[in-house]
């Protein structure tokens, strides 16, 4: 941990009239678990604070510490001197590139992340590429100003570490995670009810669209890839929300065939987002993701584009709008 930069981002945070929390466009375990912890540190400090998330909040999420305190009110914005950007690789994945310049005043800009492709935005970046999530990197930040998490603190850090490895089942996965989330554990982080909500808790609506979605799923011999897809009316018609569709690209990553798998979805606002996943040690998809905008990690990364899928006889593709 770069101990200098963490004394920084705590007196900047300090100097603040008020902070704003971002957890970007995909709000997962990881950047939600961040945003959440940040959040219970500064209201045990007294410092004026907000979380903003453009999307909704996973149904599966919403058990986290003030996950509740989360809003997608743009009036959120509004004398926000300083903005702390979680698990984003680059301010459009957070979602404020457009946002940013239609504030008064730019805010001082805080960077937090592990992602490889980290384009380094910050006025201040932690960026801990070798971590398995960005909650660990903060438990660090925590460790190196002498603060102890309280167990919602830990809780919304354990979850990050537990998603982002896939329960310990990934790439990710290394001896400084393991041992993160032991220490965790140990200062009152409920991994229980970190198991039941993230692990134990797929509703039948959501398996038939993972039924319908497996189904589709057909493999692309060019790239030596796995693909499948779901449109915006597959998870409407089972009553979910776009949000609730988690999962499917984790799963994928168990295909013992190919080079990488690649998750497409519909989302409401007209965009369709990618989700690629390889166990490979020889791809790096990335690389993959950088083409169409996004990042990410050598064997997980994701992209946002806007447009539709259609349907092809030689596969789906994006249409755009």
């Amino acid at each position: 941990m770069n101990t200098e930069a963490a004394q920084q981002i705590a007196h900047k945070l300090r100097q603040a009239r008020r902070v704003l929390l971002i957890p970007g466009t995909n709000p997962d375990g990881d950047s939600l678990g961040s945003v959440c912890a940040v959040f219970g540190y500064l209201k045990r400090q007294d410092i004026p604070v907000e979380i903003f998330c453009p999307a909704p909040v996973p149904s599966n999420l919403q058990f986290l510490p003030y996950a509740d305190r989360i809003t997608n009110d743009e009036r959120a914005f509004e004398n926000a001197d300083v903005v702390m950007v979680f698990d984003a690789g680059d301010l459009r994945y957070a979602g404020i590139a457009e946002r940013l310049p239609k504030m008064s005043a730019r805010p001082f800009i805080i960077n937090i992340d592990h992602h490889a492709s980290n384009e380094y935005y910050g006025d201040i970046n932690l960026v801990v590429k070798d971590a398995a999530a960005t909650t660990e990197v903060l438990y660090a930040f925590f460790t190196a100003l002498g603060v102890s998490p309280d167990p919602d603190m830990a809780t919304c850090l354990l979850t990050g570490i537990i998603t982002d490895t896939d329960y310990f089942s990934n790439a990710a996965t290394t001896g400084s995670a393991m041992a993160t989330a032991s220490e965790l554990i140990a200062r009152g982080a409920r991994l229980h009810a970190i198991r039941e909500h993230t692990l134990n808790n797929k509703p039948v609506a959501l398996l038939k669209l993972w039924g319908i979605t497996l189904a589709r799923l057909y493999y692309q011999p060019t790239h030596r890839s796995a693909i499948t897809y779901v449109f915006q009316k597959d998870y409407e018609h089972f009553g979910l929300d776009e949000a609730d569709v988690y999962g499917i690209a984790n799963f994928l990553n168990r295909l013992g065939e190919g080079n990488y798998s690649l998750f497409l979805k519909e989302t409401t606002d007209g965009h369709v987002k990618g989700s690629l996943r390889t166990t490979r040690d020889d791809v790096d998809v990335s690389a993959i993701a950088k083409r169409f905008g996004g990042g990410g990690h050598q064997k997980a990364a994701g992209f946002k584009v806007p447009g539709r899928l259609t349907e092809t006889e030689r596969g789906v593709k994006i249409v755009q709008n």
